[in-house]
């Protein structure tokens, strides 16, 4: 582990001092929706894509070049629910992946939740093994890919080699943690290449699949935004499409039974949103365990948001403590697999070897109590 250590730290200084290629063989699919998609990859003989759908049509996007040696091809003009292939660089050499466009309708589906994987370790990467098992259609990764930060070396080792075979079947949605926006970290140019600057402008998106709305925020930069952030967040709430279950997805919880520090403001400036917007569900990560709080209140009296974490994608777990308003607090290595339909969202905590940790079901319509008081106050930053 030291050694492994010591060469990423090496790698991350060699980055820095202006050997500005990323590591080769990089390969992921994101931003998925019912009509498109964007395949990201990196290697400097890999500079072609060609992808085809069930009818053999080939499909080739040009190829824009991003820095650091990155490379990304936006698909348009795909057909709803429907599996592709897409092949980068030669034929038998290049890399290849598969994806499934979003359904034009409300239709039952499947995806996963893991965050706080970056640690390198074996149970990290046995996880990511069960994540491709279960054949969701896309994975959420709630943040912190790479420890101590999300550095080329860093990513190398603990994100992208652990989760190639995941990667290479089964998009990815992720949202930053602290570590990936720290000093030295390509994240922001890795998994937000769509556009340029700084800021939660390149971070934050939504997107509709089936009959649920998400909303990604980046809980590290989000305060700062004030009421330009609330606007945005709120807006991208309720253009959901009537009926549509409405989720978002950030790294640091509103709140949790643990100790961790978070962006100091980020409750008082996200949780009103949330309930004012009637959200059914907030993943989050940052702690690292599974958790799942009470509906909360605390700011409306009608709302009923349901918060889980999943911050237990590694082996360096965290302890909660019994609290009143938490149902359940697990100190596990684990993801999150959400079967949601038009009428109910299942969530299911899953261990290393398959087992069920936890489950929930939540009914549309259904009488709920919450807590409007009694939260643990928030330790910031």
């Amino acid at each position: 582990m030291l050694a492994g250590v010591r060469a990423a730290g090496l790698g991350t200084l060699l980055f820095m001092a202006g050997c500005t290629s990323l590591p080769p063989g990089w390969v992921f699919v994101t931003r998925v929706t019912r009509t498109e998609a964007m395949v990201v990859w990196t290697g400097p003989r890999l500079r072609a894509v060609r992808c085809h759908g069930p009818d053999g049509k080939p499909l080739g996007p040009p190829t824009n070049h991003r820095p650091h040696g990155l490379r990304l091809a936006r698909l348009r003009g795909l057909v709803p629910g429907t599996a592709y292939v897409c092949r980068i660089g030669r034929e038998h050499s290049g890399l290849r992946v598969r994806f499934r466009t979003a359904p034009a309708r409300a239709e039952p589906f499947t995806f996963a939740v893991v965050g706080d994987s970056g640690d390198g370790s074996v149970a990290a990467a046995r996880l990511a093994q069960r994540i491709l098992a279960g054949r969701p259609a896309f994975l959420v990764h709630v943040g912190d890919m790479a420890y101590p930060r999300s550095s080329p070396p860093h990513l190398d080792h603990r994100f992208f080699r652990p989760y190639g075979r995941t990667l290479k079947r089964v998009p990815l949605f992720p949202t930053p943690g602290n570590h990936d926006l720290a000093s030295h970290s390509v994240y922001r140019d890795v998994f937000a290449p769509f556009h340029d600057g700084d800021g939660a402008s390149r971070t934050q998106y939504a997107f509709d699949w089936g009959g649920a709305r998400f909303v990604f925020v980046s809980s590290p930069e989000f305060p700062r935004g004030g009421e330009t952030s609330a606007r945005w967040l709120a807006g991208e709430i309720t253009s959901a499409p009537p009926g549509a279950w409405r989720f978002v997805v950030l790294h640091e919880p509103p709140y949790s039974s643990g100790r961790k520090r978070v962006t100091r403001g980020l409750r008082a400036s996200l949780e009103p949103v949330v309930e004012a917007a009637h959200v059914d569900l907030v993943l989050a990560g940052h702690v690292h365990l599974y958790e799942r709080a009470l509906p909360a209140c605390e700011y409306v009296p009608d709302a009923r948001v349901l918060e889980v974490i999943s911050g237990g994608g590694g082996a360096a777990l965290d302890h909660g403590r019994t609290h009143p308003n938490f149902a359940r607090t697990i100190t596990a290595t684990h993801y999150l697999r959400v079967r949601v339909t038009p009428d109910w969202f299942d969530i299911r905590a899953v261990g290393l070897e398959g087992q069920i940790l936890d489950r929930m079901r939540r009914r549309r319509g259904e009488e709920e109590a919450c807590r409007s008081s009694g939260w643990p106050s928030p330790i910031e930053k």
